[in-house]
C-alpha cells in the first residue's frame, strides 16, 4: 500500500508543536491550502492550535480580497496576520 498524502500534510500531522505547525502553514502555497484547506484546520483543531485556524482564516480571506493597483492588500490585517505567525513560527511570543 502506498501512501499518497501530500508530504506537507504529513508534516502537519507529525509536527512537535505549535511553532512548527505554524512554520508549515507559512509554507503551505495557497493553492495546496486552497484545496486541502479542512485537513489544515483540522489538524490544528486537534492540536487546539487557535493561531493556526485564525491565520488559514485570514489566508482564505486574503485569496479573494481586492488589491492595490501595485498588488499588495488594501487592508494591512493580512500582512500583519502573516508577520505575527512567522514570529510565532521563530519562537517569537505566544499564540
Amino acid at each position: 500500500m502506498t501512501d499518497s498524502m501530500l508530504p506537507i500534510i504529513r508534516q502537519m500531522h507529525e509536527a512537535d508543536d505549535d511553532r512548527a505547525r505554524g512554520a508549515i502553514l507559512l509554507a503551505v502555497s495557497d493553492a495546496v491550502l486552497m484545496k486541502y484547506r479542512p485537513v489544515f484546520e483540522d489538524a490544528c483543531r486537534r492540536a487546539r492550535f487557535d493561531l493556526g485556524l485564525q491565520y488559514i482564516d485570514v489566508r482564505r480571506a486574503a485569496w479573494g480580497a481586492v488589491r492595490n493597483a501595485d498588488g499588495t492588500h488594501k487592508n494591512p490585517l493580512f500582512e500583519d496576520a502573516r508577520a505575527a505567525m512567522a514570529a510565532f513560527a521563530a519562537g517569537e511570543g505566544e499564540p
